[in-house]
Parts: structure tokens; C-alpha cells; sequence
């Protein structure tokens, strides 16, 4: 392992990670100062070459910074290392202005692991520290006779057969990355994760697209895990929105049902739920315009950067832009995409569906963005949501008719374009192979029910029963649902 130090105008080259964190100790040492002796400053900024970090109030947090690029730099070495031996791959086309921007740190890491309080003020430590937990656990006794080795750390109860998958596990909890690109900088978990980066930077084969958002692709599997984030199947305890993921289910309930707000003003009673918005609130406080439009002879001028950006947007650009964003039920154009969502919502009385934060624009093929009318949920989010629909208002029957609206033509699109097993993931982890297309057009129009399609993947042996079934809901995924909306003494028709 080589490394280079990039503190400042440093050329020191490390070959193991002792050497660098102790290397790291004495330009910290020669810019903080020792023990006692540590001047005391308002700010404290990092002296890493392209890293623009200002620790407030505390060096502790400098130095776990600081510590933190010395790791950053030994995973972009595995970076490299992994692309040599890989000649076949391209190579990342991303922005270089954020190859040493690390992530915001701390003022340390503390291991919550159960009886130990131990905190590190260097990544590398830290994560060797829990891995070493790991290492040392001993297999416990289950209820039916057989051995786990059991997460201890705190509010989890995971339990493995096997160390290897303690050790990973325990990652989740740590956010240790194994690996970073050499190039952009951007860290990842595992090496076909950063692979997977490298290969999305490749020219898209012309077959592999998808069918939802018309996104291309290098290989099949890069597709696959693509079109899962389309998929609902992480439905809200607290209502009824649905969730792609647990991360984007967590960010929901942070803003959507708690109140909890961690972040608050040093300047007023304003407090906020992340960094972002706080940063954001502070632009409030500066005293005269901080910002000045860069256009001759405009003279605009304001104290936050979001609106000087909706300045430029509005007055300088808007004589260049095309109105892209069209209205799908009287073909008005738009520029913005908040203004269309406006003219739904007035104009149109259209609602936010159920389970949806938002409108959402999907580009069609004459080149327009139009209202997206479809989702993707799973045979067990419909089902709840189905029950819930069922316990808000009286029974009424599901129609599978879209004749009311301008764009008829949205359900059988959507049903006539079924993708392959192999193009197309299962609806969820059970032996179930179906997706369901919710068209929520007719949800967002007073006095109507949603519509439910039915995606149903078919071996090749049973399709043709499939074909000559007496009846379209004669297939499995269709029973399926027919079999709960008849149970809430509703109509499939």
C-alpha cells in the first residue's frame, strides 16, 4: 500500500495505516496546537487539498475529519487497485471537484456495542474495534436446539450462523465502506457495488431500457436492480404512503410523523430536522445582500443562494427554456414542473393520490412531460392498502375503465408491455412472481376508485393455460387479488 498525504503542500507517502494516523497526528498537532496549548477558535479548517470543511466550536471534530481522509485515500488505493485488475471495465466520467470531499463527521465514533462505550476519534480504529467484537462472539443457543452468533449492538436483535455475516452486518450499523472510486471519490460497501458504478458509466445497450422511465443500461443486472427502485413494496405504519426502500421509508417518517428537530439556530428560536435545512436557515441571518446577480446590467440582488438561483431561473433563463411539462387532461404547456402541479391542483382538482408524497412527470414519447398516472406496488402493499381504502369509505366496485380521462390508452400500454422474469424482478421475497400497476389517475378524481393492473410474469408451459382459460381472472396473480377485494365485499370487474 502507498498513499500520499495531501495535507496542504505535504508529499509524505505512507505504506500502512500506523504510519499515516501517526503522520496525521503531527500536522494536526503543528495546526492545533497540544493538549493545553490548543488555541481555541471560532472555526476550524481542514488544510486537505480540495476539501473545504470548517469544523464549528470543536477541533475534536477536525482531527476525526482529518483522520477520516487518511481512510478515504487508502480506499480509493483499493479503488485503483481493483480497476488494474479489471482492464476490461471504462473508466469514471464523474466530476473530479469531489474526489477528497469526505462525509460529515462527529466529533467522533462511538461503538454501541452492549457494555462498551468505547469512542475513536480515527475511522480506522473504530472499525477494527467492532470488527474485533465480531471476531470474539460466541455462539448462542435458539429456542429449537440450534446455535446464532447474536448482534449486540444497541436496539438490534439480528442474529447469523456464521462470523462473516456478523462482520457484515455490523457494517450497516458502522456505515464502514470497503472500497472508493479513485476518480470521483464516491465510497461503497462492497466491490461489486463500485463495480456497478463503473459499468452505469458505460455507452447503455439499446436492449436493455426501462420500460417505466425509458433509462438505458449496460447489462441485465444493473436493469434488474434498476427497476426494483420502481417498486413500492415498503409500505408507511403511520399512512399510506409506500416506499421503494427502508432508507427512503425512514426519511418519510423523519419528516412526515416526528417532530423531533436536532438542529437549532445559534441566532434564533428556529431549530430543524437535518444540517441541510439549518444551513439553508442561517443564509436568513446575513446582514445585507450576500449574493448579487453575475448577468451586466441586472442589479438584483438577495441573502440566500436558493434565491438568487430562482432569480436567474425565472429572469435570465426563462426566455431560453421550452415548455416541456404539458397537461394531460387539456394540453396546457408549462416550464416548471411546480407550475403544472399547481394547475392540476387548481385547475383540475386533482389530489395527491394515496401513498404518494407528490406528482410525479414522466416524458412521453412526443417529447412532453405528462402527469405519471402509474406505480408499482406489491400483491402484499395492495392488499393493505385495499383494506384501508375499504375501512375510509363505503364498498364500491373497482372499474377497469379509464374512458373518462384524455389518455385512455395508459392501462393497455401498461398491461400489453409484461417484461420476462429476466428483465423484471419478483414483487417481493416469497415465491409470489407479480407486480401490480396502480393507476391513480381516477384516485385523484372526486367520486372515482383507483384502478388495479395486474403484472403477472408466466413461465412459458403455463402460458398457453393462460391463453385458453375461459376467463381473463382466471390467472393466479389475479385470484390473488380478486380473492381480498371480494373478502371487503368489493367487485373485480
Amino acid at each position: 500500500m502507498v498513499i500520499t498525504c495531501e495535507w496542504s503542500s505535504c508529499t509524505f507517502k505512507g505504506h500502512s495505516m500506523e504510519e499515516l494516523s501517526d503522520h496525521m497526528s503531527v500536522h494536526l498537532k503543528e495546526h492545533l496546537g497540544d493538549g493545553d496549548t490548543m488555541e481555541e477558535l471560532d472555526d476550524y479548517q481542514c488544510l486537505w487539498q480540495g476539501c473545504e470543511f470548517l469544523a464549528m466550536g470543536s477541533p475534536n471534530e477536525l482531527i476525526a475529519h482529518a483522520h477520516f481522509h487518511n481512510f478515504h485515500s487508502k480506499l480509493k488505493f483499493i479503488g485503483t487497485q481493483l480497476l488494474q485488475s479489471h482492464p476490461e471495465l471504462p473508466s469514471c466520467s464523474q466530476d473530479l471537484h469531489s474526489n477528497n470531499l469526505v462525509t460529515d463527521i462527529s466529533e467522533g465514533f462511538v461503538c454501541q456495542w452492549e457494555h462498551c462505550d468505547s469512542s475513536f476519534n480515527n475511522p480506522e480504529w473504530f472499525y477494527r474495534h467492532v470488527d474485533m467484537h465480531a471476531h470474539c462472539t460466541e455462539l448462542q443457543p435458539l429456542p429449537d436446539q440450534q446455535q446464532a452468533l447474536f448482534c449486540s449492538w444497541k436496539g438490534c436483535d439480528a442474529f447469523f450462523k456464521i462470523k462473516y455475516r456478523l462482520r457484515e452486518h455490523l457494517r450497516s450499523h458502522t456505515q464502514e465502506r470497503l472500497v472508493a472510486c479513485p476518480t470521483c471519490g464516491c465510497m461503497f460497501s462492497s466491490n461489486t457495488k463500485f463495480f456497478d458504478h463503473i459499468q452505469r458509466q458505460a455507452e447503455p445497450e439499446d436492449s436493455l431500457t426501462c420500460a417505466h422511465c425509458d433509462k438505458g443500461f449496460a447489462n441485465e443486472r444493473l436493469l434488474r436492480d434498476h427497476v426494483r427502485q420502481h417498486v413500492n413494496h415498503i409500505k408507511c405504519p403511520l399512512c399510506d404512503m409506500t416506499c421503494t426502500s427502508l432508507s427512503t421509508l425512514k426519511i418519510h417518517i423523519k419528516f412526515r410523523h416526528c417532530d423531533e428537530r436536532p438542529f437549532p439556530c445559534d441566532f434564533c428560536e428556529s431549530s430543524f430536522k437535518n444540517q441541510h435545512d439549518l444551513r439553508k436557515h442561517m443564509e436568513t441571518h446575513n446582514e445585507g445582500a450576500a449574493y448579487h446577480c453575475t448577468v451586466e446590467g441586472c442589479g438584483y440582488s438577495s441573502r440566500m443562494a436558493h434565491t438568487m438561483k430562482q432569480h436567474y431561473k425565472r429572469v435570465h433563463e426563462q426566455g431560453n427554456m421550452v415548455s416541456r411539462y404539458k397537461c394531460h387532461l387539456c394540453d396546457k404547456n408549462f416550464s416548471w414542473c411546480y407550475t403544472l402541479t399547481l394547475h392540476l391542483r387548481k385547475k383540475h382538482q386533482l389530489k395527491w393520490p394515496s401513498g404518494h408524497s407528490r406528482f410525479r412527470y414522466k416524458e412521453d414519447e412526443d417529447g412532453y412531460l405528462r402527469l405519471n398516472m402509474v406505480r408499482f406496488e406489491t400483491v402484499e402493499v395492495t392488499e393493505e392498502l385495499i383494506k384501508n381504502m375499504a375501512e375510509k369509505r363505503t364498498p364500491r366496485k373497482l372499474s377497469g375503465s379509464t374512458s373518462q380521462t384524455k389518455r385512455p390508452a395508459l392501462q393497455a400500454e401498461s398491461m400489453n408491455d409484461v417484461p420476462t422474469q429476466s428483465s423484471y424482478p419478483s414483487s417481493s421475497s416469497s415465491s409470489s412472481s407479480m407486480t401490480v400497476l396502480m393507476n391513480d389517475n381516477d384516485s385523484a378524481v372526486k367520486d372515482r376508485a383507483p384502478v388495479y393492473c395486474i403484472l403477472s410474469t408466466v413461465t412459458e408451459m403455463n402460458r398457453d393455460q393462460e391463453n385458453t382459460s375461459d376467463s381473463g381472472m382466471e390467472s393466479g396473480a389475479v385470484r390473488a387479488l380478486a380473492a381480498v377485494a371480494r373478502g371487503l365485499g368489493m367487485d373485480v370487474v
